[in-house]
């Protein structure tokens, strides 16, 4: 059987245009590199989406290793250096078998040499070298000596009066990022101090610490975040760029006084391509057709709404990855920029020199612009320009921060934006929030009915819609090593798409309420939030109590 085309497999999953492979050809022309190696430089796709398209060659499955907890049963049959060396993890023992990811599914040699060194039958499941090399650091360091136990001794060593603060923030953010973290809080209280962190948009309790070191922990985040450690009266912002096994993070630091201390938050920003994929951020399949579709038009606006942390920079980001910047001039600007594309001009907001969003827009209609992102929508000078832009033959890509798709209009409204603009300039508002997928791990299943949904919150309209019998098989996690203990591992995005075509944009100018447009948008096929959360439920990805907790 001939091999298909590394180049034409990943054009077939989506990941990389025909235009965007032919100038990773001609590169190749230049320094001879392979051109997996190369299309990842150049940033056309990720280290995580070539090991994809290599599992589809070989034809085994992909292992994503950022969900994934290797056992240390496993582990313990293959020492480090052979690990490091073949570029193999092993990750579970099955009866006689021993299920390792490895990143060349072609080496004969690797099978050979596990059946040797474990006397086992390997499994062979595909994943990315960075991954691979970067799990065989973290796990075999657990094996040894794990980094709960590293952070209590120092803590101990603390309560005994001998704080080593740098190496505790360090471990702290080296955990937080083993976890998955997007947050850290290090909150203070009238007896001790605590560290939580956010994992998949829930808060999880992992340390405390003594209160006498809180100050000196607070003073050492400052420093490395470049901010006043002599001001504690104000809160302040700042941030550093932080390193952990060959991978860069964005780390955003937030502090504000309470009434035990300074409380501290560190949002950490992975710089991870794979992130930005419609396909992989979970839209349904009718969602992604409607982005797709008004994405491709050349001129008018879509706007991505939801409230903090539901994911709007990553769909914009995603869209951005879906557009052409080989044939269209693409410009951002963004407040920061959080991952930077090859080819496109992005621009970040300095408001002390006067480069607002609204005054970025201005000056990008002088440079011939195809497609504008701006980061956010947030007062009436951008809002306008936006807007203007969209109508004057420009798609604008943005975000707004408001609870669901039609409450936008209203939005755009309070902000001076007339009805006739926003009838003929906006194309779709879609509003997103993201939802904890149920754990593959340890994932059952279970028949729920009809009533039980209507006690979850779902209308009776909703389960006539979507709920193909009066009872159907959902699944729930029990709780797993994996998943620590919580039913869930991971997130996906749950929508609604307002399209705003000719019918829509007349009830708009007529003036209309919300509803009545919501409304009309359903009878026309438009499903909300809750609904999308519904079918999610239905397929087994996630539960009702999820997307009560998260929709409502």
């Amino acid at each position: 059987m001939v091999r298909k085309r590394l180049g034409e497999l990943l054009e077939d999953l989506g990941f990389l245009s025909r235009e965007q492979l032919e100038v990773a050809l001609e590169v190749q022309k230049l320094n001879g590199k392979s051109l997996g190696s190369l299309l990842i430089e150049l940033s056309f796709i990720s280290p995580q989406e070539l090991a994809q398209a290599i599992a589809r060659q070989a034809g085994k499955d992909f292992v994503d290793l950022s969900i994934y907890t290797p056992s240390m049963e496993a582990l313990k049959l293959l020492d480090k250096a052979t690990a490091v060396q073949f570029e193999v993890l092993p990750l579970e023992v099955r009866g006689d078998r021993i299920v390792v990811a490895v990143s060349d599914p072609f080496n004969v040699n690797i099978i050979d040499l596990l059946r040797r060194k474990t006397g086992l039958e390997p499994e062979v499941l595909v994943s990315d070298r960075e991954s691979i090399l970067r799990a065989i650091e973290i796990y075999y360091e657990q094996l040894t000596k794990p980094i709960q136990q590293r952070i209590e001794e120092l803590i101990r060593k603390a309560s005994e009066g001998e704080a080593d603060v740098p190496r505790l923030v360090d471990l702290f953010l080296n955990h937080a990022v083993i976890d998955r973290a997007t947050d850290i809080h290090i909150s203070p209280e009238n007896t001790a101090s605590h560290v939580f962190f956010r994992i998949d948009g829930v808060l999880h309790h992992y340390y405390t610490f003594p209160k006498e070191i809180h100050p000196s922990i607070v003073s050492r985040v400052k420093i490395v975040g470049g901010m006043d450690i002599s001001e504690q009266r104000l809160p302040q912002d700042g941030g550093f760029t932080y390193s952990f096994l060959g991978e860069s993070y964005d780390v955003r630091v937030s502090t504000v006084p309470t009434a035990y201390g300074e409380n501290v938050v560190m949002r950490i920003l992975p710089k991870n391509l794979s992130l930005f994929n419609l396909k992989s951020l979970g839209f349904e399949e009718d969602i992604l057709r409607s982005l797709e579709e008004v994405i491709s038009k050349p001129y008018g606006m879509v706007l991505v709404t939801g409230p903090t942390g539901s994911g709007k920079t990553t769909t914009l980001y995603a869209i951005l990855r879906r557009l052409n910047a080989l044939r269209k001039n693409i410009l951002t600007v963004e407040d920061p920029i959080e991952y930077r594309f090859p080819f496109i001009k992005q621009t970040q907001v300095n408001e002390k020199a006067g480069y607002t969003f609204a005054v970025a827009i201005r000056h990008f209609l002088r440079q011939d612009p195809d497609v504008i992102l701006v980061g956010e929508i947030r007062d009436e000078e951008t809002a306008e320009m936006a807007v203007r832009a969209a109508i004057t033959g420009h798609l604008v890509l943005s975000t707004v921060h408001t609870n669901d798709a039609v409450s936008t209009i209203p939005r755009l409204i309070d902000l001076k934006v007339k009805e006739y603009m926003i009838a003929s300039g906006v194309l779709a508002i879609t509003s997103q929030r993201l939802i904890r997928k149920v754990c593959p791990f340890c994932a059952e299943e279970r028949v729920i009915g009809r009533e039980e949904l209507r006690l979850f919150g779902f209308a009776e309209e909703s389960l006539e819609r979507f709920l193909p019998s009066p009872e159907v098989k959902v699944k729930a996690g029990r709780g797993c090593d994996h998943c620590r203990g919580t039913g869930y591992l991971g997130r996906t995005a749950v929508a609604e798409v307002l399209t705003v075509d000719e019918e829509i944009g007349d009830m708009i100018v007529r003036g209309y309420p919300p509803l009545a447009i919501a409304q009309r948008a359903r009878e026309k096929g438009m499903r909300s939030i809750k609904e999308d959360g519904l079918i999610k439920v239905v397929k087994g990805i996630t539960t009702p109590e999820e997307v009560r907790r998260v929709v409502g």
